[in-house]
């Protein structure tokens, strides 16, 4: 199995020259734009030119800048096979003994890639839209359901109407009817555009309504029909899950929005205590805590 391009930066970069360096970095946190790109279209857009970029790919230990196309289309393929994914990801928890280890030591390199991943102004644009939305819609399918249930109850406790969809099929289309303009869509869809993503970013464009778009390979697909995307790093060529940069993201924009509003936030949630407590009559934990000294 071919080193995958994100650890080959990482082992090389010290050799590389400042400009190397930078189309490096640029190539492992968007892997999705090089396939799609040319040499001289990735010189482009890292400020360099296509004999950088040849350079590099030779110096991370590709042939060329079709040979890393190659491997990275072959990441992509496996990305669209679960036991595949699976597969590799045992592969390479495992080969320590570890799984644990692996598992933790992927997540935590592919949390710090994620700075470099969300682009500052699509950040901007997604809280800015987020800020001012009537309410906001939350959609997830798969692993990525739990990310959109997080969200959704999350911005819930701060004061931020909301809900969350995780239906397929025919039932996506009674939630799309509520969607009106000044309503917000996020969008969790870590690795494949399913037909009720399309419907769904293409239906809340008809109305007005902004999608944020939270994702490790569909933002070049989908970045012309989105308001903002928050890119997240490649997860299925190592061990962590492809919903680790989504959650951290979901948490981030809570915080965020929380910020902005704070005395709404707190609010809220002191309402949503006052109402458990309302529900359940009496302490709602079994565990007490000892009484201060």
């Amino acid at each position: 199995m071919d080193e995958p391009l994100h650890q080959r930066v990482t082992a090389l970069a010290g050799n590389l020259s400042a400009s190397e360096r930078r189309v490096a970095e640029f190539m492992a946190n968007h892997p999705e734009v090089v396939v799609s790109c040319s040499a001289a279209e990735l010189g482009a857009r890292t400020g360099t030119s296509d004999a950088t970029v040849v350079r590099t790919t030779k110096a991370l230990g590709y042939s060329g800048v079709r040979e890393l196309k190659r491997s990275l289309l072959r990441v992509f393929t496996r990305q669209r096979d679960l036991a595949a994914t699976l597969d590799g990801r045992l592969d390479r928890a495992g080969r320590t003994g570890d799984q644990f280890a692996g598992v933790l030591d992927d997540s935590i390199e592919l949390l710090g890639h994620l700075r470099d991943t969300v682009d500052p102004d699509a950040w901007r644009r997604a809280i800015d839209a987020l800020r001012g939305a009537r309410s906001v819609m939350v959609y997830g399918i798969g692993p990525a359901a739990c990310v959109a249930a997080y969200l959704s109850l999350s911005l819930t406790r701060i004061g931020v109407a909301t809900r969350e969809v995780t239906t397929t099929g025919f039932r996506l289309a009674d939630e799309l009817t509520t969607l009106r303009a000044g309503d917000v869509v996020v969008v969790f869809a870590p690795l494949r555009e399913f037909r009720e993503i399309s419907v769904l970013v293409d239906y809340a464009g008809e109305v007005a309504a902004p999608v944020v778009l939270v994702t490790e390979s569909l933002g070049m697909a989908l970045e012309s029909r989105v308001h903002a995307v928050l890119s997240t790093p490649q997860s299925t060529t190592g061990a962590a899950s492809e919903i680790t940069g989504a959650l951290v993201l979901a948490h981030a924009l809570t915080m965020t929005l929380a910020a902005h509003a704070r005395d709404d936030a707190v609010t809220t949630l002191r309402l949503v205590n006052q109402l458990r407590a309302a529900i359940v009559g009496t302490e709602l934990d079994m565990a007490t805590l000892p009484p201060p000294d």
